[in-house]
């Protein structure tokens, strides 16, 4: 069952988004697909599976080209399944029924639904799979790795003894990792059955369920190694590439934040000292909060999903109402019931969860984007917009460079490089920054992890969120712990690792 890509080419116009890769994806092997946001491996995915058309080279499956007319039907029947970061589930139906949507409903003669066998024949997949759900659950109380288990194991169910190929494209990204060892356990457990699986992902920590590593830059493999035998430094100075990215980040903090605000706005006054008070905070799932935060700190929020964690930087940056509390931002309270332009204008930064319909508007060229919401401070000043663009594209190693770029077509780390260059050209007093590195690959998360950094640095305030207790340890100075809507307890010194934090949240 080898599944082999042989020179495969994806042209769009004049651009080469796959360059000439090949490689292969042996019986029993988990191969892992890595690079950039950008890099190619979407594109990659969607050759394999039939969705785009090759321009050059070819696909063999068990050493026999496909036909010329590959598409995802043809994919399907020749055995290529392919399970995405969001499961086929509908949260409104039983889990039985979303099951029956793809595997089928078990009938009677007559056409009915025999609803005990679909109910008995869903439970038996719950029960192997330690899943602690009834088959008449709605959907939407399985978690995320409940979810993206059962996924894998009905795309496993509707190939049967045809199953060829199980490709993963980044099924793990809306998981916490502490959540995703189950699903990936699974996963592995599905290779040594004897299925090739070709596994997406941007997470290193994932490299240890796999057997084969392809790395791909542009389009091109640039490493294809035993994952046991490249170096974690070497595979993200990779994904970043040679030349700017690296050269600008050999330059001081104070250098490059003051090229990302020449020419900008005029410096904002930054307090020192405790630059923002939250009093007794309630609101959604916040049912009582507060904290001080000190100007150049870095303060972590971490939880379980549900209890707080989520809701607590909305509150702060306005974009959820308060039910009772206050902010104060170096001294000066925000008025009750204040907005994210209220908030904004006391020097609040605020970088959402969901960036692509919160954070960007993707019908707009990054250029657009990025001058957001300070579009009026560039009028009748074309060259220095220009020229700021640049700038912040430089900085961030935003990719593609291209300011007319649509912003719902760039992969998410671009994405996520955009919003947070145009909140730290705007030189805020505070950053609240929800989950910044969600659905990011590890070359993009250490060049956003190191402006947060410059913005400690500068004595701009952090507040952060994160569902990685590792990421957490390694940037902030002190964490929050919150559970059941409240605080429950400050980690910082010798106590702030990331074994304390995971203990916290499991």
């Amino acid at each position: 069952m080898t599944v082999a890509l042989a020179n495969v080419t994806k042209r769009f116009g004049a651009f080469t988004a796959v360059d000439a890769v090949s490689l292969d994806i042996e019986p029993g092997s988990v191969h892992a697909l890595l690079g950039a946001n950008g890099s190619g491996k979407s594109t990659l995915v969607r050759m394999v599976t039939g969705v785009y058309p090759l321009d050059g080279g070819e696909i063999r499956i068990d050493g026999s080209p496909v036909s010329s007319g590959w598409t995802p039907a043809a994919a399907a029947a020749a055995g290529i399944r392919v399970v995405h970061q969001e499961a086929p589930l509908v949260d409104n139906l039983s889990i039985a029924e979303s099951v029956a949507l793809f595997s089928g409903y078990p009938r009677t003669a007559l056409g009915t639904v025999r609803w005990r066998r679909l109910w008995a024949t869903t439970q038996a997949i719950l029960d192997e799979l330690h899943i602690p759900r009834r088959a008449r659950d709605l959907a939407n109380r399985l978690t995320g790795a409940e979810r993206a288990m059962l996924a894998v194991e009905l795309a496993v169910r509707t190939a049967g003894d045809e199953l060829r190929l199980l490709v993963l494209d980044e099924a793990t990204a809306a998981l916490p990792e502490a959540e995703a060892t189950p699903f990936l356990e699974l996963v592995r457990s599905i290779a040594d059955r004897g299925c090739p699986v070709l596994m997406v992902t941007h997470r290193l920590g994932e490299l240890k369920y796999a057997d084969r590593l392809t790395l791909i830059d542009a389009g091109r493999v640039v490493i294809e190694d035993d994952p046991a035998k490249v170096d974690r430094a070497d595979l993200i100075a990779a994904m970043r590439g040679a030349g700017e990215a690296a050269s600008a980040l050999e330059r001081s903090a104070e250098d490059r934040l003051s090229a990302l605000w020449s020419g900008g706005r005029a410096a904002r006054d930054v307090p020192t000292g405790i630059i923002l008070e939250a009093r007794e905070l309630v609101g959604g799932t916040v049912e009582q909060a507060s904290f001080d935060l000190q100007a150049g700190e870095i303060l972590g929020v971490v939880g379980v999903r549900g209890e707080g964690m989520e809701d607590l930087p909305r509150l702060v940056a306005g974009a959820q109402p308060l039910s009772s509390g206050a902010v104060t931002v170096g001294g000066a309270r925000l008025r009750d019931g204040f907005t994210p332009r209220d908030a904004l204008d006391a020097g609040i930064g605020f970088l959402p969860a969901d960036r692509l319909h919160e954070g960007g508007i993707a019908g707009l060229p990054m250029r657009e984007n990025a001058m957001l919401p300070d579009v009026g401070g560039y009028w009748h000043r074309a060259r220095e917009e220009k020229r700021g663009i640049a700038r912040l594209i430089s900085y961030l190693d935003v990719r593609p460079r291209d300011p007319r770029t649509v912003f719902g077509r760039m992969s998410g780390g671009n994405q996520q490089k955009v919003i947070l260059g145009r909140l730290l050209r705007m030189r805020p007093n505070v950053l609240v920054l929800a989950d910044p590195s969600y659905g990011v690959d590890p070359a993009a998360r250490e060049i956003m992890f190191d402006a947060i950094r410059d913005a400690r640095a500068a004595g701009i305030g952090v507040i952060l969120t994160s569902t990685e207790p590792e990421q957490l340890a390694g940037l902030c100075d002190r964490v929050l712990v919150m559970q059941s809507g409240r605080i429950h307890e400050e980690l910082s010194g010798a106590d702030l690792t990331a074994a304390d934090l995971m203990a916290k949240v499991l």
